[in-house]
């Protein structure tokens, strides 16, 4: 049953409810201010998609993770841990790391050649073994909370942060009833798509399918079954889930593993997205903020080796028209969200949550609102 509470929202015509409720105004996606907010009530406070465990398989091997205006390096240590820090030296503050690699020895910052061991401590400071009062023992690389979920590795910039298990329970059991060892899959594709809008744009775009059957007539015919859509609202994610189209199939299934022939999927607050499309086939779409009107979808597939399949390479093209159809429709709301002669939308809500609701779009806008609050005209941020 739909809540229909009245809980008290810093902005006109926001309730609990969704289907009595307007949506975020224009403002929320286009002002400086609330991206300055999102950037420090919700991207460094929030767990962030890095990439794939296969990424990070070998001793000394390491992936530069840029956030906006933050940059991480994650890397597992001789030990076989998994570390996180600041990507930054701390004698000037040069970068350490570029892009993903192997490292056969130290951290070499390339400004002065501080050198720093894979736990982050200092071990070699050049020309400073006369300085009475440098004592290298107490600089360190400030670390960063790393951790793990269903194969997938993130970082959190907030210390005091609950686990990636207490944040989204439920998850990693849902994700392995679809994709039961997602871990042993490997990298194997990946593509960059800029949008000229914002990021929630992006979001709210994937978080309902009420747009599905006339913009994207191949994943409504040849994909998924739109009559079994359903998505279903958890603690700080969602689960997105279809059956198969049977017989018109727009790919070759490949009948591995327990519910080969369902769609799911889960939006992760608060930016990425974990699929596995029917036949098992698994990927991530991951939307990048940049600036308060363009953002990056990331997409990465993770497949049985390094390189695809040709199976696995028409599943690959298949899923890319959906996003190539996608672009242009985020890039003309962000247009449109400008326009004077827009201020607030309506949700298309239904008792039974089918295929055409938008009670996830709502379920969304409730949690950017919970973590920044009011907009920039009431003064609240």
């Amino acid at each position: 049953m739909l809540d229909r509470t009245k809980n008290r929202y810093p902005i006109e015509n926001f309730t609990a409810c969704a289907a009595d409720s307007s949506s975020l105004p224009g403002e929320y996606y286009f002002s400086d201010r609330v991206f300055e907010t999102e950037q420090q009530n919700i991207f460094f406070k929030t767990w962030q998609f890095v990439c794939h465990v296969s990424r990070l398989e070998g001793a000394g091997s390491y992936y530069v993770h840029d956030l906006l205006d933050q940059s991480i390096v994650v890397l597992r240590d001789r030990s076989g841990q998994l570390r996180a820090f600041h990507n930054v030296c701390q004698h000037r503050a040069h970068r350490l790391l570029e892009g993903t690699g192997e490292l056969t020895g130290r951290i070499v910052c390339p400004y002065h050649s501080w050198a720093y061991n894979l736990d982050g401590r200092l071990a070699v400071a050049q020309r400073t073994n006369r300085m009475d009062t440098f004592d290298a023992s107490q600089i360190c690389l400030q670390a960063v909370q790393v951790d793990q979920l269903a194969g997938f590795i993130f970082i959190n910039l907030d210390p005091h942060a609950p686990d990636l298990a207490s944040t989204y329970p439920g998850l990693d059991a849902e994700i392995r009833k679809y994709s039961p060892h997602p871990e042993k899959l490997k990298f194997a594709y990946t593509k960059d798509y800029p949008v000229e809008a914002n990021w929630k744009v992006s979001v709210e775009n994937y978080s309902e399918c009420y747009h599905c059957p006339g913009c994207h007539p191949s994943l409504s015919t040849q994909a998924l079954d739109m009559g079994s859509y359903s998505i279903t609202l958890n603690s700080n994610f969602h689960s997105h889930l279809s059956g198969d189209c049977g017989d018109n199939q727009g790919y070759q299934l490949r009948e591995e593993g327990p519910n080969s022939n369902y769609f799911a999927a889960w939006f992760v607050w608060p930016n990425v997205c974990i699929e596995v499309f029917p036949g098992g086939y698994m990927d991530v779409f991951y939307h990048r903020p940049i600036d308060p009107e363009r953002s990056v979808q990331v997409v990465e597939w993770y497949c049985l080796d390094t390189v695809p399949t040709k199976e696995e390479q028409d599943v690959i093209e298949f899923v890319a028209e959906v996003r190539d159809e996608d672009v242009p429709l985020c890039e003309s709301v962000q247009r449109g969200l400008r326009s004077k002669g827009f201020s607030q939308g309506r949700f298309i809500v239904d008792e039974a949550l089918s295929d055409h609701s938008e009670h996830a779009v709502h379920d969304f806008q409730r949690l950017v609102l919970d973590s920044i609050g009011a907009p920039p005209e009431s003064g609240g941020i």
